[in-house]
């Protein structure tokens, strides 16, 4: 009996740490790992793990929230009828049912990538602050964060924000502990929608995106000796 408590321990635990990062945080005050400020009013991270971590982003001004994943286990729900209940109205949340793999059809995906830098943006322009995450705040956040600096104009090479605001932060093999299995499907789905969103973003340059322009959608014939990751450089 004692052997199958232990066993079952061991598996819940090994379950749980596969949904959390172990990536260091730059910005300590959310106490939720890999947090990341890219300005006064944007802050990147995992998945806030319980109501303790939603009231501290609220008593650290947070007003918005966007949830930037598929709500595979109903964890994103319980996330929003929580915050709902702290007070945080409905039209200041967000949810895209956002794949980190397996895209075969990447018209749906520039549209939720459209609508997730727009929501980002109109926040940041009206000095709200807003929290933004997938579930470990790794590849899919990592994906936004990268195209949100590259679409309000940060004026810095792509390849530059790839390693910085990507890798650095656990994106594909940025995390040595990730499995190449996931590096392969992250890299098969989320990399060229990460290039292609770029060359959408430059063609409309200093112009608002709009949903009708994922159209014209190229993907990419990527580089991947240029865009792939080696171990983050703040491990």
């Amino acid at each position: 009996m004692k052997g199958l408590l232990l066993s079952t321990m061991l598996i819940s635990s090994s379950a749980f740490a596969g949904m959390t990062s172990t990536m260091p945080s730059t910005y300590f005050d959310t106490r939720i790992p890999n947090s990341h400020q890219l300005s006064e009013n944007v802050i990147r991270g995992m998945a806030p793990r319980n109501s303790k971590d939603m009231q501290r982003l609220l008593d650290l001004g947070v007003e918005k929230f966007l949830m930037f994943k598929i709500d595979t286990n109903g964890d994103v729900a319980k996330e929003i009828s929580s915050l709902e209940s702290m007070g945080v109205p409905a039209k200041n949340m967000l949810q895209l049912n956002f794949p980190w793999k397996d895209v075969t059809d990447f018209v749906p995906v520039c549209e939720m990538t459209v609508d997730a830098l727009n929501f980002i943006k109109v926040s940041e322009d009206k000095n709200q602050k807003i929290y933004f995450h997938c579930t470990v705040g790794e590849d899919r956040t990592g994906y936004l964060a990268g195209l949100y600096r590259i679409y309000r104009g940060d004026n810095e090479m792509t390849h530059e924000v790839f390693e910085h605001e990507l890798c650095d932060h656990g994106y594909e093999a940025g995390n040595p502990n990730k499995g190449f299995n996931v590096v392969k499907a992250v890299r098969a789905s989320l990399t060229p929608a990460f290039l292609g969103m770029v060359d959408l973003i430059e063609k409309n340059n200093g112009k608002k995106l709009t949903k009708a322009l994922c159209k014209s959608f190229t993907v990419p014939k990527v580089n991947f000796k240029e865009y792939s990751c080696k171990k983050s450089n703040l491990l």
